[in-house]
């Protein structure tokens, strides 16, 4: 969550009041309408996997707990960082215990999973399950040891990747609305746990809605129109509430036809609570309802922002607005007692679900023990979901590599030697580069002199790890005065000096560094000083004398208000010779070649073609990061950055041998290479094992099965305007061009065959499903997994219709010349089937005839044919 410079502007309510007005007309709230396949969900016994006598329970708890609260007490209740209230017993809260989009974000020990655009590759919901499973256990297990709280802003963002430009398209499921459903699904049970009496952890859905650009998200307004909303952007909130029972939703910085989310009654409570049942609590992104007074400037004071917020059900504050403010809002009777005694209500009746606030502890997830962490079963299960989550591009057959056959191996580019993690990642103890993943399938020891900050073990006192443009990919921010930072035990033999990388923007601070313990012996003191950026690196030395043998180090951070320094690595000089051990007797040469966004250095990028020459097969490991796109940074092309395209052309010229990683956290156009290449393997950055999966895949002792998640187009030129949010201009659904690998698109090291397609009955009518059946056979001398698609087009319709449009599909293992039946299901309430009627204001299906289309890609479709609706 970024920082953002608050000032005040001219008031821009009364400008948007016409076109949100207009605009919003088509989307308002029909009384008694609702979701056709919604109302049956909404009257099961459970809420949010609670039963609702003890969902009810907690909320009769709640609310005479509320009751006995004076309206200081109540208002100091709904920020995110809540005080205690002792003559209550209620305790401290923080509704913000961290971020869990792929894992902990904390430091070590913790198991860091692929980004969710990765795991949103595998197209495997089971997986995702026991993925959030395994961070709900870990949150569980460092919650049980430290109370350090169970609320989360995580796990997924479920915004769609309709736009490969958007900063933070790592953090998302796809493209596809029924594809992501499933997968958020999977996430929110997984963070949310099983059980009928108490939650697990809290899972937030966000951000709500169409936060899907970063650049100016604070004070934008998009545009969505009546039927992209409710035919894409709703749906996977939609999924969430009804299907996941997420018991969070955020809502997100913008506005959307020119009213703030945070500020918008008709998102927060006309559909989320009236349309869809939601029964949880809202809560603000970061400072997003100071945004609603500035940038916005759609509140003409903080106190009016305040009320808004509250009114519309936007019942916690990431920030301190609320709690600075509501006061004011009071006595300027903007607000009644009982819109806040609702707020405050909600959110104790997650903490009561918790089973923090039981007078005898029953929950069963207190007795998660720490050793769940990092364990050698989560362990094992984040390598299983980086294999997964690797996509085959194109292979002209010379994978995978026959190590037999191998003398020497060039390994070359600026992804290669970093294991990435990217946005919102903690810091795991094993964590192994595409680099060491390939040294290590080859037997080959390689050594590095740098400790890098994603190296850290513990980090206590604020730090955070966060991506850096120095080498090792991240850095340690956030450091203020009293942090400290625990790295492991390393070897001093030989050494007379410590370097250490660091960069402020403010005053600097110092660095005191201690063997063993925070109190341990003093090694050395470093003072830090402005250095012009928090990306402006200096390196500070010091000598060291009379110190033998292994030892851990320990930062301690000292200094004035306010953050101090970043660090990105630290060295004892002089470096240690390289690992020459090669039992195998292949040669593994690496040469970065270039930086991810830099100019073209002559000496670097002549030393890797040399490398690729001299190679018998050279593996290029290329990408983007967080330098190029981010949270609050979005890309405007999808071009490598810096020097790739001409270090992969000038590799590939030097040795036609030439094997393309994308190890990236986004979707790259690759045209040339795709054309030339033999070979390209994608690898959104896939967590702490993704050097071993990468290997695994390279070498065969994997069969690649993933398959992409979003559309990758050849330039942005196929893409339309950036803040575009008409869906019928986007997406495989209704792509009209060529794309340079389609949605659901994914090879093999085996073949498959489907055939014998059946379909259970000619007409679909209502309440009814039909079943498309297939046989699926591997024709190949591998074991492989085959995803199965099964695509619709709908009748045509007075209103223009997707394509096509994903409606099932089914993951097939298969051994060689093995044949399985699989079952595809269509039911008459999919979504694919209906569209919004503008002038209803509500669904309608338009009858006629169904075109299904079964294949292993959108655009690789085996069988077609028709049914009826009726």
């Amino acid at each position: 969550m970024g920082k953002t410079k608050r000032s005040l502007k001219v008031n821009r309510r009364d400008f948007f009041t016409l076109g949100a007005a207009t605009l919003l007309a088509a989307i308002s709230l029909p009384d008694g309408d609702l979701l056709a396949f919604a109302q049956k969900e909404r009257e099961k016994d459970l809420v949010y996997g609670i039963r609702r006598e003890r969902f009810e329970w907690a909320q009769k708890k709640a609310a005479a707990l509320v009751a006995q609260m004076t309206r200081e007490e109540k208002i100091s209740q709904v920020g995110n960082n809540v005080p205690a209230i002792p003559r209550l017993g209620l305790p401290a809260y923080n509704y913000y215990s961290g971020e869990a989009l792929h894992g902990l974000v904390r430091g070590g020990p913790v198991t860091s999973f692929p980004l969710p655009l990765a795991l949103a590759n595998t197209w495997n919901p089971e997986l995702q399950y026991q993925v959030y499973t395994a961070v709900s256990d870990e949150a569980r297990a460092y919650h049980n040891r430290d109370g350090v709280g169970l609320a989360y802003y995580s796990p997924q963002t479920i915004n769609t990747a309709k736009d490969p430009r958007w900063g933070r398209i790592e953090e998302t499921l796809g493209e596809d609305p029924h594809l992501m459903s499933l997968m958020a699904v999977q996430a929110v049970r997984g963070m949310q746990g099983d059980d009928p009496n108490y939650l697990k952890t809290v899972a937030c859905a966000k951000h709500y809605i169409a936060n899907e650009t970063d650049n100016d998200r604070t004070a934008v307004s998009e545009t969505v129109d009546p039927r992209s909303f409710w035919e894409y952007y709703a749906r996977p909130f939609y999924a969430c509430v009804v299907d996941g029972k997420v018991f969070s939703v955020m809502g997100a910085y913008n506005a959307v036809n020119g009213i703030p989310c945070c500020a918008d009654k008709n998102l927060l409570t006309g559909i989320l609570r009236e349309r869809w049942g939601f029964q949880g609590y809202v809560t603000s992104d970061c400072d997003a309802i100071y945004n609603i007074y500035d940038p916005h400037h759609y509140a003409s004071s903080l106190a009016e922002a305040c009320a808004m917020g509250i009114k519309a059900g936007c019942d916690l504050d990431c920030g301190d607005t609320y709690p600075r403010h509501l006061g004011e809002a009071f006595e300027q009777h903007l607000l009644e007692e009982a819109d806040l005694d609702k707020a405050v209500t909600r959110l104790l009746t997650a903490r009561f679900l918790f089973g923090d606030l039981d007078p005898e502890p029953r929950c069963p997830y207190n007795k998660i023990p720490f050793s769940v962490v990092d364990s050698p079963k989560h362990r094992a299960l984040a390598l299983e979901a980086a294999r997964q989550s690797i996509v085959l591009l194109k292979n002209d057959g010379i994978l995978p590599l026959d190590k037999t056959a191998l003398k020497s191996v060039a390994v070359i580019g600026p992804t290669a030697a970093i294991a990435h993690l990217g946005g919102y990642s903690g810091a795991p103890f094993l964590r192994v580069s595409p680099l060491s993943g390939i040294a290590q399938a080859l037997g080959i020891g390689i050594h590095f002199d740098e400790v890098y900050a994603y190296q850290a073990v513990r980090l206590e006192g604020g730090p955070q790890l966060e991506s850096s443009v120095e080498q090792g990919g991240t850095d340690i921010g956030f450091i203020k005065n009293g942090s400290w930072v625990e790295f492991p035990a390393t070897d001093f033999a030989g050494k007379n000096e410590i370097e250490v990388r660091v960069a402020s923007d403010t005053q600097g601070g110092t660095i005191e560094i201690h063997l063993d313990r925070l109190n341990g012996p003093l090694l050395c003191t470093l003072q830090v000083p402005h250095t012009g950026g928090w990306q402006n690196w200096i390196s500070l030395k010091a000598p060291i004398n009379g110190v033998i043998g292994k030892h851990k180090l320990f930062f301690l951070f000292k200094g004035g208000d306010g953050y101090l320094l970043n660090v990105a690595w630290y060295r004892l000089n002089p470096p240690s010779p390289p690992e020459t051990h090669n039992p195998n007797g292949i040669a593994l040469t690496y040469q970065q070649g270039c930086t991810i966004t830099g100019a073209r250095d002559d000496t670097m990028f002549q030393k890797a073609v040399e490398a690729a020459r001299q190679a018998d097969v050279a593996i290029v490991v290329a990408g983007v990061n967080q330098e190029v796109d981010a949270e609050g940074h979005d890309r405007d092309d999808i071009r490598l950055t810096g020097a790739q395209h001409e270090l992969i052309q000038a590799v590939y010229q030097a040795n036609p041998k030439t094997i393309l990683v994308l190890s990236t956290n986004a979707p790259v156009a690759v045209t040339w290479e795709q054309e030339n290449l033999p070979a390209i393997v994608a690898a959104i950055f896939a967590g702490q094992a993704q050097g071993t999966a990468i290997a695994d895949v390279l070498f065969g002792n994997y069969n690649p099965s993933g398959k992409l998640a979003t559309t990758w187009y050849k330039s942005v030129e196929d893409l339309p305007d950036f803040h575009d949010f008409d869906i019928t201009k986007r997406t495989y659904m209704y792509f009209e061009g060529e794309p340079l690998y389609p949605f659901g698109y994914g090879l093999s090291y085996t073949t498959f065959q489907l055939g014998n397609i059946q379909v259970s009955h000619p007409r679909l009518t209502s309440g009814g499903s039909i079943t498309v059946s297939v046989d699926v056979t591997n024709t190949g001398k591998r074991a492989g997994t085959e995803v199965v698609q099964l695509y619709v087009r709908p009748p045509k319709s007075p209103v223009k219709r997707p394509n096509k449009q994903l409606v099932d599909f089914k993951r097939v293992e298969l051994r060689p010349g093995e044949t399985k039946r699989v079952e595809l299901s269509l039911p008459y309430e999919s979504p694919a089937l209906w569209y919004w009627d503008v002038a209803q204001s509500k669904f309608v299906l338009q009858p006629g005839t169904v075109t299904l289309m079964v294949g292993n890609s959108s655009a690789h479709i085996a069988h077609t044919t028709t049914i009826e609706l009726v």
